[in-house]
């Protein structure tokens, strides 16, 4: 996509200020100490090479965890089984908006995409390519917008993709271990996940 490829027109018809409602994140338990911290990464809406930062969260425990740590890794699989370590080695935190903060996002559920000029592969495809492409460009040419919100595409689910200039927005209510999330076993038996050490 070519600079300036998003019209402002086509920018409003999906920007929404909203509240972040309190939301999971998963982080390697070293730190949990900085859980809104971001470094330059490869993911959905950014790579390493972009010159920004995006945080992750969803309103539901589960798609954190899928997205997080389970992926795809279970397609045309019967057992479904996870390392220990993978679950030991990380934590979690609860994310919110500060008080009186909104951010701006644009809303990419739904017919979000359709709306937006976007690519549908933008939030539904395994390749990162138009979704990081949709990125660089909201983030170079719009520099009002926050972040995205979008439908997991492995749980259906909201997930809020927050760029690194909307993180001062946030707070971290809570932070954990994963191990002790009270969500956790739950999870591990709706999809029927088996934690093996080796």
């Amino acid at each position: 996509m070519t600079k300036g490829a998003y019209s402002r027109k086509r920018i409003e018809d999906v920007l929404t200020k909203a509240k972040l409602p309190p939301s999971s994140r998963i982080i390697p338990h070293r730190y949990l100490e900085t859980p809104l911290g971001v470094a330059p990464g490869d993911s959905r809406f950014c790579s390493k090479a972009d010159g920004f930062t995006v945080l992750y969260a969803s309103p539901e425990f589960a798609t954190a965890f899928i997205e997080t740590i389970v992926r795809d890794r279970f397609t045309r699989r019967d057992q479904r089984e996870v390392l220990l370590k993978e679950v030991t080695g990380r934590g979690w935190a609860l994310i919110t908006t500060k008080p009186r903060a909104k951010l701006a996002l644009l809303d990419l559920r739904k017919d979000g995409c359709v709306r937006l000029g976007a690519p549908t592969d933008t939030v539904n495809a395994r390749n990162h390519a138009a979704g990081r492409a949709l990125g660089r460009a909201i983030y170079s040419d719009h520099k009002d917008v926050d972040g995205l919100l979008f439908s997991s595409r492995l749980t259906g689910e909201d997930i809020y993709a927050v760029f690194d200039r909307g993180i001062a927005k946030l707070n971290a209510a809570e932070t954990g271990i994963l191990p002790e999330h009270p969500e956790l076993t739950d999870v591990l038996s709706n999809y029927s996940i088996k934690l093996i050490t080796t």
